[in-house]
């Protein structure tokens, strides 16, 4: 009788691609797979699907923002399918085994590939699995998720991810954190065979680059399921960081013959650095026709203080008018509501520091021609994060992990200062702190910023017709077309002077 496997993911327009590679991983070892997806935490579906497809185990990703949500329908689901193994991955469980371990039988730490191969094989204990072992990329199994899932499959653009790891350390990435963030949760046995696994390594993520024959078979693959595809998409946090592995993929892509998308840094696209722009010149070689930067800020102090972005304003105007020379469109992304007040340098804080990341990307559409698409999200203080930490220590953030959002976009959990304080400002600050009433007017100007960031910023002054919008009564569909009607035509009007 042929094993089963349900592997399960929160809904996102972006296909599961762990949960596409460990696919491919059970039916090499002799397991039948499905993929479940559950929208708006309605666990029913999951329920019915197991009902139907009689797995003998469940795997689930969870993060920091969907665990409450998933441990909750895991403890009930084990109470009702004691025949039924768990297994919980992904970053939140990494970063809590011990926490996660209370909800499941098996928590594997890392990336997951042969944890989940000796999980199948029985080769483990149930318990906390540390990675042991790198293994290669296998290649994504696709057909039956996109049968299964129609709006991904004919969706035109698909996702790929290239390789894991970062070689940057941003605060508020997980990518960031090391081994030692979660030594204590592991046997002195299980901590030196992760630490021989991950080699010269701290990073609990460890670097790995996908051969690009990998990347060619997969995006062949994918025509062949989805003959629909129009472009590709890699997720990469940084892609083609190895120059090598850039010029062999410059080479053998455009015979593929689907244009695609990557994110990078600014960093790694300086038309001032040989190598760089030989990067960004391969790039255009091989088919890519719009990549994606973070700016997160426009401050430099909160970008080097409490981001460890510390990239110059003059690097961003560089970049994206070589960029617009050669053709490109790019999106640029942001977090709006940040802790700011805490910096040794002063900043603007609360809605003005919100407003002058909004007046930065207008300020480099008009100068450079880009962004074509400028982000936003509103910032989440996930405990675990160097960010996280920093927000508990100075007093923006009091919660547990319980309270921080689903997405990206919902309401933040932060408290905010009234001014700048400097590095002394603290939880004990009690004069220095917004009201309840004030916190709420914040809070709802931000989401409002947030949800309309990308008009603003391509409207000319953008960053001044969302402050007026922003601070009249009228905050609806209409007034904001008033508005913009009267900040066009006064602008229009200034030009003429």
């Amino acid at each position: 009788m042929v094993k089963k496997i349900l592997l399960g993911a929160t809904h996102s327009v972006i296909e599961p691609l762990g949960l596409l590679h460990l696919s491919t991983i059970a039916k090499q070892e002799g397991w039948k797979p499905k993929i479940a997806l559950v929208e708006k935490d309605d666990f029913r579906t999951l329920d019915r699907i197991v009902e139907d497809f009689k797995p003998s185990l469940l795997g689930f990703t969870v993060y920091t923002g969907n665990h409450v949500q998933v441990f909750d329908y895991f403890d009930n689901f084990r109470k009702r399918n004691k025949d039924i193994k768990v297994v919980l991955g992904g970053p939140h469980p990494t970063y809590f085994p011990k926490e996660s371990l209370n909800h499941a039988d098996y928590v594997v730490i890392s990336e997951g590939f042969n944890s989940f191969r000796k999980i199948l094989k029985n080769e483990l204990k149930p318990g906390i699995i540390p990675l042991t072992e790198i293994e290669e990329f296998p290649i994504s199994n696709r057909q039956e998720f996109y049968d299964d899932y129609v709006s991904h499959g004919h969706s035109p653009i698909k996702s790929i991810i290239t390789q894991t790891g970062c070689q940057f350390n941003c605060t508020y990435c997980y990518n960031s954190s090391t081994l030692d963030n979660i030594a204590e949760s592991l046997s002195s046995e299980q901590l030196k065979n992760m630490r021989a696994a991950l080699r010269d390594s701290n990073r609990l993520f460890p670097k790995s680059i996908r051969p690009v024959d990998d990347i060619l078979l997969e995006v062949n693959d994918i025509k062949r399921v989805s003959p629909s595809t129009q472009m590709i998409y890699f997720q990469d946090d940084v892609f083609g960081a190895s120059i090598d592995w850039m010029r062999e993929f410059a080479k053998k892509y455009p015979s593929i013959g689907l244009p695609f998308h990557a994110q990078m840094r600014f960093e790694t696209a300086d038309p001032k650095n040989p190598r760089c722009k030989e990067r960004v010149e391969l790039l255009r070689e091989s088919g890519c026709t719009g990549l994606t930067f973070a700016i997160e800020s426009a401050d430099p102090a909160i970008r080097r203080e409490v981001l460890n972005r510390n990239m110059s304003e003059d690097l961003m105007f560089n970049v994206l008018s070589y960029l617009n020379k050669l053709g490109y469109k790019v999106r640029t992304e942001q977090m709006l509501g940040l802790p700011c007040g805490a910096t040794v340098q002063p900043t603007k804080i609360n809605l003005e520091s919100d407003l002058e990341t909004l007046e930065l990307n207008v300020r480099l559409k008009e100068q450079t021609g880009l962004p074509t698409m400028a982000w936003a999200s509103i910032f989440a203080p996930y405990r675990g994060t160097k960010i996280g930490e920093y927000c508990i220590n100075k007093g923006f953030y009091s919660g547990g992990n319980n309270d921080v959002p689903e997405t990206f976009f919902e309401r933040s959990t932060l408290r905010f200062p009234k001014e700048w304080v400097g590095p002394s400002l603290s939880k004990d600050n009690k004069g220095e702190w917004l009201s309840n009433e004030e916190q709420e007017i914040y809070k709802n100007k931000l989401q409002l910023l947030r949800d309309l960031f990308s008009y603003f910023a391509l409207v000319p002054k953008g960053h001044e017709l969302a402050r007026k919008f922003l601070n009249q009564n009228n905050k609806s569909f209409f007034g904001l077309s008033t508005e913009t009607r009267r900040h066009l035509y006064d602008s229009v009007l200034y030009n003429l002077k």
